[in-house]
């Protein structure tokens, strides 16, 4: 894949209707901190290392690199499969496709040209096909009215969920429909509607913003996985990150940012630096600090994570963003379960049964297919209050509740042993709080601009200096809760530091494969938060 370059604007601090001077060349190396080692850390890290900026440091609190990206093995052949990202979501202008594809990660692929999808009801009945492909048809349209209100700026109450508009719109397609016909067809617009929360990452349509669903760009192209593990690119984007530049095991209590940074202890920040403090009691001084953490985690501890507070404007994005819980659980069997060229077998829940409240009997419902990883390998996928209740279960009570959906929906069949299942654990993981971030009923686009807005300080020569960056796939206008999204976002905030440093190159291409159309407005601010004006950085 080839893209065409791009030129970024120059960084200009703007108040009060003039331009500030830019920073004058230095020749020394700014110190730079990079809070987590996800994809978005990386690629800053990365992105600085090739700029020439090699004086920084990378902090994970975990004992890994990778956040959300995670393969592991699943028996002693070499087979794994994904806790956390799972699919290279298109293929025109990917940078995660670039990457796979230049190194020849997608060599190994099955392109499963062949294979087949299977819609099954709870009494095991399969369901016909024709059933499944006006479903299709009409739930693509139904998606692309739902982004319509966005796209071609319909008005509509920001309280309005896709929920609710895939109701009206269902209603009206079901109105001419009876009997078994309509039966079947409820069937699998309830079983697409658990697929959508899975996409959007939500507990349910009904917390989806209506005006902002298509907020969201898709990427053309499939969506392909990696034979090899998702793990392949992180091993890509690191190279070149001597291990000395990350620090598993580090975690961070709070970044003091402030003009005047009181640090515990009495110890002084040299000027115009600030100081992260690390829960092991560890001091570090930095010209920037390029924060990466999760959505979940921002939610979970800005009031404490900075001093001083963030502006009320970045607290309102973080608090009215929505970070959804999306979990998968990975059955292992002694043989294999489903018969080639069987790739997915879609469960067609009635939701018009088995709504009692005890999760227990019904967190699996939510689950709505379960896909071959490997021929003795099914993954399961699933969202919200009920991933979240698997999250609580031993592995005996998982194994004993799989058992129950697999003779569900193959009651005839011979099933080998079901002998280990894995979970994840996205949303009480202390370190990710949830799986990826949506626009949520209540949020707009802008919440995401706000939130990837940089935090600055005046210099004596009246420059703004970007002191605290935001990166992360929530931080991505159009591309968040994507890997692609997150990595791009790794490499604007590497660029900011450049450019801040680097200003006699700003209108050069220097900084120009940077990806997609990620434009950020300028706006004046009151707040700590950019408090002597607005910025702009946009990729032209």
């Amino acid at each position: 894949m080839s893209r065409e370059p791009r030129s970024i604007s120059c960084y200009i601090m703007e108040g009060e209707g003039e331009e500030k001077s830019l920073p004058r060349q230095r020749q020394q190396q700014p110190k730079i901190l990079i809070i987590g080692a996800g994809i978005a850390g990386l690629a800053a890290g990365k992105y600085l290392e090739l700029e020439g900026f090699t004086d920084y440091t990378i902090l994970e609190a975990s004992d890994r690199i990778g956040g959300r990206i995670w393969s592991v093995p699943v028996d002693d052949k070499g087979h794994k499969a994904e806790m956390g990202a799972n699919w290279i979501h298109g293929i025109k202008s990917n940078p995660i496709y670039k990457i796979a594809d230049e190194n020849n990660l997608l060599t190994e692929r099955e392109l499963h040209l062949n294979s087949k999808n299977i819609y099954k009801s709870e009494a095991g009945e399969i369901i016909h096909e024709g059933y499944v492909k006006k479903v299709d048809f009409a739930y693509g349209i139904m998606l692309s009215s739902c982004e319509d209100y966005f796209l071609s700026h319909i008005p509509v109450n920001e309280e309005e969920s896709v929920g609710t508009e895939l109701d009206r719109l269902i209603d009206q397609k079901l109105v001419n429909t009876a009997g078994e016909e309509r039966n079947c067809l409820e069937l699998v617009y309830h079983q697409r509607k658990l697929l959508e929360c899975c996409i959007s990452g939500c507990d349910s349509l009904y917390d989806v913003s209506l005006s902002q669903f298509g907020s969201y760009k898709e990427l053309p192209g499939r969506h392909l996985e990696i034979p090899r593990g998702f793990n392949a690119i992180l091993d890509i984007v690191r190279d070149g990150i001597s291990d000395d530049k990350i620090k598993l095991n580090t975690e961070v209590r709070c970044i003091h940012h402030g003009d005047h940074v009181d640090i515990p202890g009495g110890s002084e920040c040299p000027p115009d630096m600030i100081c992260v403090q690390c829960e092991n009691g560890e001091l570090l001084f930095a010209d920037h600090v390029i924060v990466t953490v999760s959505l979940g985690v921002l939610k979970a501890a800005c009031d404490r994570m900075f001093s001083p507070p963030l502006c009320d404007k970045k607290l309102e994005a973080i608090h009215h963003l929505g970070f959804g819980v999306v979990d998968k659980v990975i059955l292992v069997f002694d043989g294999p379960v489903l018969e080639p060229p069987i790739k997915r077998l879609h469960l067609a829940w009635d939701p018009n049964i088995h709504t009692a409240d005890n999760l227990r009997e019904r967190w699996f419902r939510k689950i709505y297919s379960l896909e071959v990883a490997h021929d003795n390998v099914l993954v399961g996928w699933l969202s919200g209050t009920e991933a979240m209740y698997l999250e609580s279960l031993s592995d005996e009570q998982v194994m004993e509740d799989m058992e129950k959906v697999i003779s569900i929906f193959l009651p005839s069949k011979d099933i080998p042993k079901l002998v280990k299942v894995i979970r994840t654990n996205w949303g009480n993981g202390k370190l990710t709080r949830g799986s990826y971030s949506y626009v949520a009923v209540g949020s707009t686009q802008e919440d995401i601009i706000n939130l990837k807005h940089p935090i600055t300080k005046t210099l004596h020569d009246n420059t703004k200096k970007p002191v605290v960056l935001f990166a992360g796939e929530a931080s991505h206008p159009t591309f968040y809760s994507t890997t692609h999204g997150a990595l791009l976002t790794g490499n604007r905030e590497g660029a900011r530091i450049c450019k801040f440093w680097k200003p006699h190159e700003a209108h050069s291409t220097k900084y120009a494969d940077l990806g997609l159309s990620d434009t950020e407005t300028t706006e004046d601010s009151s707040s700590s938060d950019d408090e002597e004006g607005g910025h702009g950085l946009c990729f032209l």
